[in-house]
């Protein structure tokens, strides 16, 4: 197969193991060209200009710009190009910025290579691709309730450990309040308890582990 037939691939995450993995992999293929591989947003920008991938596979966790926001900031430069997500990302929240931001596929890193390269094939020839896992994952997040504005910022201070006291101080509101939030939140998330509303959030994807 002619280098110009070869479908160009640049990846993009923080992990040097991660990358050399998956570079492997795509070196492997005869028709895939490893153009690049970037440890950050930075990076990538510059490769994916210099470059010029027809597929670009993403991870969510940069160390310098979300992932979400690279898709866009890339797809905005080239709207012909084509994005992948790879992650061990598992919030269902994610999935539907992701394919919102542009990106045409989401995998879970524990996909098996050949789901991945699969999928890298059916985005080049202008398919979508969501493995099984991650169409779960999606169905769970549209089934979650929804939380206003206000009771998600009082939830991101009950993942991060704060009393009502110290949630009120950061907000700017009375204690009663903050307990009106959290009684809410707990009732809208089914749960008796902070604990329970914190493993809840963080395994669904309400929330972000970075969020603590």
């Amino acid at each position: 197969m002619s280098e110009q037939q070869k479908i160009r691939v640049l990846i993009v995450d923080d992990h040097p193991v991660v990358r050399a993995g998956i570079g492997a992999i795509v070196g492997y293929q005869e028709d895939f060209e490893l153009v690049g591989a970037a440890a950050n947003a930075a990076e990538a920008i510059g490769l994916f200009e210099s470059r010029v991938p027809d597929v670009t596979l993403v991870d969510l966790s940069l160390p310098d710009l979300g992932g979400i926001e690279l898709i866009s900031l890339l797809r905005a430069k080239s709207p012909r190009a084509r994005f992948l997500v790879l992650t061990a990302n598992a919030g269902g929240s994610e999935i539907e910025k992701a394919l919102q931001a542009g990106a045409q596929a989401y995998l879970f890193k524990n996909a098996p290579s050949e789901e991945l390269m699969g999928a890298i094939r059916t985005v080049h020839h202008g398919g979508r691709y969501l493995s099984p896992a991650v169409g779960l994952k999606a169905e769970e997040a549209a089934t979650q309730p929804e939380l206003t504005a206000r009771e998600l910022e009082v939830l991101h201070w009950i993942v991060r450990g704060h009393s009502n006291q110290q949630i009120g101080l950061e907000i700017g509101v009375s204690e009663d309040t903050v307990k009106f939030h959290v009684k809410n939140i707990l009732g809208k998330l089914g749960v008796g308890s902070r604990s329970k509303a914190v493993a809840l959030s963080l395994k669904s994807g309400l929330m972000q582990s970075n969020d603590i």
